[in-house]
């Protein structure tokens, strides 16, 4: 485990796990109620490469959202002339897939381009379904899948499509002076018709998206209190996210289901310039109870 004497920047100070049978009852409310699993950097790579070690297996997991910081990672341990046994390099998708297997559940999700020919059908029976796409979004979008799209995924970005979150958007959106309280209403009423649609029109066991599946994950993380970790990250004892830029609400629900349910340390690296307001605003995204749940359900 890492010396927390050391951090650049620790959220909050240590406190003691909560016992298993009340883990997901409970949201983070305030930044000290965060347990010492969990430790927060505003850079800070350079602690990856002190863990450089030759080992018979992996004990870290090493999560980036995009394969070239990935790549950098691993050339730059090259470059120093450090052994890679240590690290599992993967990303939140590949996390996911790898739970949801040994849980024995699908794996699949459709494609963009297989999402697009359901949103162009979405789209063109948009009267029959009384989802009147065209008074709720820009004219030009309303018959653009990909602009659909776009507006679908800045939705589950922000809201992972958690109640709590929707209803949070909702009373917002109320809060507004009018038109904009109307238009941030019905972007999110577009997004969720649109979002239970495409569930409807996706072959039975298959994912909407890849993000679905990370919800999938973070739900079995959670139901299982854990034990599938075991079965798919036995020498794992932690897990570095690193280099992000930002942190989705999808992500921080399922950061929120490894620190509630798994005993592994989970690292979360910042990048430089956004870093110190998403370490503040890190557990204002763990304030929801039960992590990867959906409105849907």
């Amino acid at each position: 485990m890492t010396d927390r004497n050391s951090t650049k920047r620790d959220v909050g100070p240590k406190v003691t796990r909560p016992d298993r049978d009340e883990s997901m009852a409970r949201a983070y409310h305030r930044s000290d109620d965060l347990p010492d699993t969990l430790a927060v950097y505003t850079g800070g790579g350079e602690r990856l490469f002190e863990r450089a070690k030759t080992c018979p297996q992996p004990t870290e997991i090493v999560v980036t959202s995009v394969e070239l910081h990935r790549r950098n990672l691993q050339r730059r341990l090259r470059e120093r002339a450090l052994p890679k046994d240590a690290f599992e390099f993967s990303d939140p998708v590949g996390v996911s897939k790898r739970v949801l297997r040994n849980a024995g559940e699908p794996t699949r999700a459709i494609d963009r381009i297989d999402r697009l020919t359901l949103l162009r059908s979405i789209l063109s029976d948009a009267d029959t379904l009384e989802l009147k796409l065209s008074s709720q979004i820009p004219q030009a979008a309303s018959t653009d899948p990909q602009a659909v799209e776009q507006l679908r995924t800045e939705v589950e970005s922000v809201t992972n499509f958690h109640p709590r979150r929707i209803e949070s958007w909702r009373q917002v959106a109320d809060g507004l002076n009018a038109p904009i309280d109307r238009e941030a209403t019905e972007r999110l009423t577009v997004a969720l018709d649109v979002e239970r649609e495409l569930k409807s029109r996706t072959q039975q066991g298959k994912a909407v998206s890849e993000t679905e599946l990370i919800r999938r994950a973070t739900r079995t993380l959670t139901r299982t209190d854990g034990s599938i970790w075991d079965d798919a990250y036995e020498p794992i004892d932690r897990i570095t996210f690193i280099g992000l830029g930002s942190l989705s609400a999808t992500h921080a629900d399922l950061v929120h289901a490894l620190i509630e349910s798994t005993p592994v340390e989970v690292n979360i690296h910042f990048r430089q310039g956004t870093g110190e307001y998403l370490s503040e605003r890190l557990f204002d995204l763990l304030d929801v109870d039960n992590p990867g749940q959906e409105v849907f359900a």
